[in-house]
């Protein structure tokens, strides 16, 4: 293995390579970021589809979106929405 220098411009500039997403995740990661406040969707199981299967798909398209959601599965669907921030927690100062 052979460790050259490059320009930063040509790294910034290249293609990346990274995971090429299926139409259904992509579908997923724009429905996600479509998502608001106080909003819910339901993906409905389709047949031969397992609702692990789409929880996990729709787990990783949320790690994409970079959100947190909060996902329930309840019969032949998987519900999800946007997760509730919770606000941080300060700690007390010590008293000296």
């Amino acid at each position: 293995m052979r460790i050259v220098d490059v320009d930063i411009e040509s790294l910034n500039s290249a293609a990346r390579r990274g995971r090429v997403r299926s139409p259904e995740t992509q579908q997923l990661v724009d429905t996600i970021d479509s998502l608001g406040p106080g909003e819910g969707k339901a993906i409905l199981l389709e047949p031969g589809q397992t609702a692990q299967r789409a929880r996990s798909r729709l787990a990783y398209a949320a790690r994409i979106a970079g959100k947190r959601l909060q996902i329930v599965v309840q019969d032949d669907r998987v519900l999800f929405a946007l997760s509730r921030r919770r606000p941080r927690r300060r700690r007390a100062k010590a008293e000296d």
